[in-house]
């Protein structure tokens, strides 16, 4: 594994939410572990009643409660040293990032902009989905939210038409996420591909677990695509890989441990 990650021209890092643990964000593991965080919503709203467009048609101020506090808990978070660690092994060699997080810390890192594929959208950005038109989250004042309830207080953020914004996100049940910004990261992604396809890539899996398993398919196709490349899979719990293929790596560690033993 090691001497793969010396020879290696670029890398690939497909990233779930296990890779913001250890930084202190909740990876909402079950309904147990968003209920950990969001205890007014126990037994009444799981995560993916909350994580809906139809919650905002019934509930607008308990769901901007939920995505207030997941943004400001985001933009105050900063991320681990694992970040800083995967910059330093890529060593001026090539590099994509693909996460299923929303939260914006590989920007927050320091990493490229036009390197990183978020697949699921972005909880920075907001949308007004009858206009198509999309906001910038700092465009709005932060919302003051009632953490006994876990309700937000009125005004909620509007678009210019006056209609209720939501999160840029990909939602649970959603047909109308606006993905203008995320199509054009996912074609860069794939030319990226494109280029590497017959060098030796590896690719680094982070925190991706099996759930909602975008970013495990995601990988196992790039290495289908990719002849020369090896996945590290790098999960404590879901770190299982295929058998018998030489081409996959597997370290049963959290995200910060796991990376810390990439280091060459």
């Amino acid at each position: 594994m090691q001497k793969y990650i010396k020879e290696c021209q670029a890398f690939i890092i497909t990233a779930g939410a296990g890779m913001g643990v250890d930084s202190g964000l909740p990876d909402f593991r079950g309904n147990k572990g968003f209920w950990t965080v969001y205890r007014p919503f126990e037994n009444k709203f799981g995560f993916t009643d909350c994580a809906n467009p139809s919650f905002m048609d019934y509930n607008p101020n308990l769901f901007w409660g939920f995505y207030g506090h997941r943004l400001l808990m985001y933009r105050n978070t900063a991320p681990h040293e694992g970040f800083q660690i995967l910059k330093k092994i890529f060593q001026n060699r090539d590099y994509f990032v693909v996460t299923s997080n929303v939260d914006g810390q590989f920007q927050k890192a320091g990493f490229d902009l036009n390197h990183i594929y978020e697949m699921h959208g972005s909880i920075h950005k907001f949308q007004c989905t009858p206009c198509d038109k999309l906001y910038d989250s700092h465009q709005f004042k932060d919302l003051s939210i009632d953490l006994e309830k876990f309700s937000a207080a009125d005004p909620l953020p509007k678009c210019d038409c006056k209609r209720l914004l939501r999160p840029n996100i990909l939602m649970f049940g959603d047909w109308d996420w606006i993905s203008t910004i995320y199509d054009q990261q996912e074609k860069r992604f794939f030319d990226f591909v494109e280029k590497y396809k017959a060098n030796k890539v590896c690719v680094i899996e982070i925190g991706a677990g099996t759930s909602i398993p975008s970013i495990r398919n995601l990988g196992d196709r790039i290495l289908d695509n990719m002849k020369q490349s090896i996945m590290i899979r790098i999960n404590p719990t879901e770190a299982d890989v295929p058998k018998g293929d030489d081409r996959y790596f597997s370290i049963k560690k959290g995200g910060l441990e796991g990376i810390k033993e990439l280091e060459v």
